[in-house]
Formats: structure tokens, C-alpha cells, sequence
């Protein structure tokens, strides 16, 4: 039990805890960072936008940690922040993004952006998508606390390989980042 919810974990073999993955998961709330935390049984480091780090103790936590911050304004800064996050599989931890980029407004699954893929494809990670199901009830993007009594469901779907049969890198990514977010689909209910 997390934030006085109970959590319902749907999938979990689909994890290989000897691999390294890029996992992909849709957002709805805060609590999605440690509802995740808690579902991903091996070593895995967030992406997270580096505004978090202005929230005072919460920000200063996320620097002091391994997880990964992207600077979204300046294309060159998030290039070496992906560059940076390959390594990082490459060297054994998975990483674990929101394609969405932000927080749903109304629940509904926004469009994906690339950069999750673009990292999938240049470490050979396989994609894990996972589905989230009740945070957004639990704390919607308005709420200041998370409410009680709720179940979330994790989904965790099996992995995706990037297919060799395109010729560009990005007809590889766009068709990771297709499969992902139709598996995301499919598993929310």
C-alpha cells in the first residue's frame, strides 16, 4: 500500500530483472513517479524535466540523486541529456520516461514525443510499456494532496524491439513510439 491506495500489479513477468529497458509510461499524476518506483523490480533511473528541481527539498532530493535531468529549452542540452541517459543503459540501469512529456489535464492520453524512442534505439534496449490506471483520481493536476481509499493498476505490457526492416533511424523510433502508445492504449481500460 502507497499514499493509502492499494496497488494492483498486472504483468510484472514481463520484466527480465538480468535486461536493461527503456520503460514508457502514460502520466496522470506526482504519485505516478513512486507508484512506478514501487511496480519496476530492478534498477531504474527517472527522466524528469529540470524545473523539478526549483521545488524546494523535492528538488534538492532529485539532484542529490541518480536520476536523470533534461533541460526541454534548449535542443542541444536535451540531445546530451539522451546521449547521456544511453550511456547510462548501456551501462546497466534501465530508464524510465512520460512520452507524454507533462501531466494529462483531463485523463485522456495525450500524444507521445520522440525522445524515448530515439534512446530505445540507440542503446538496443527493448521498450516496456506500462499502463496507469487510477492516479489520475487519486491526484489530478489541480489537486494539492492525493485522496485515499483507491486502487491504481500498473499494467506492464511485453517488450518492443525496434524492427530492422526501415531504413532511417527515425522510421525506427516513430514506430517504436507507434507500437508503445497503441500498447498503452490497449491495456488501459
Amino acid at each position: 500500500m502507497l499514499f493509502g491506495v492499494n496497488l494492483k500489479i498486472i504483468g510484472a513477468s514481463n520484466i527480465d530483472k538480468n535486461e536493461h529497458y527503456v520503460f514508457v509510461a502514460n502520466h496522470s499524476s506526482y504519485t505516478d513517479i513512486p507508484i512506478l518506483f514501487s511496480a519496476i523490480p530492478i534498477d531504474v533511473r527517472l527522466i524528469l524535466r529540470h524545473t523539478l528541481t526549483r521545488i524546494p527539498i523535492w528538488g534538492w532530493a532529485l539532484l542529490a540523486s541518480p536520476m536523470i535531468i533534461i533541460n526541454r529549452s534548449k535542443a542541444s542540452k536535451a540531445r546530451t541529456t539522451l546521449e547521456n541517459a544511453t550511456e547510462i543503459i548501456r551501462n546497466g540501469a534501465s530508464v524510465l520516461l512520460f512520452p507524454e512529456g507533462t501531466r494529462t489535464q483531463d485523463g485522456e492520453l495525450q500524444a507521445f514525443k520522440r525522445g524515448a524512442f530515439h534512446i530505445a534505439y540507440a542503446s538496443g534496449a527493448n521498450i516496456i510499456p506500462i499502463a496507469i490506471e487510477g492516479s489520475f483520481e487519486l491526484m489530478p493536476r489541480t489537486a494539492k494532496l492525493p485522496s485515499s481509499n483507491k486502487t491504481i493498476t500498473i499494467t506492464i505490457g511485453a517488450p518492443l524491439q525496434s524492427k530492422p526492416q526501415y531504413e532511417t533511424d527515425r522510421e525506427r523510433e516513430m514506430d517504436l513510439m507507434h507500437r508503445a502508445e497503441e500498447a498503452i492504449r490497449g491495456m488501459m481500460t
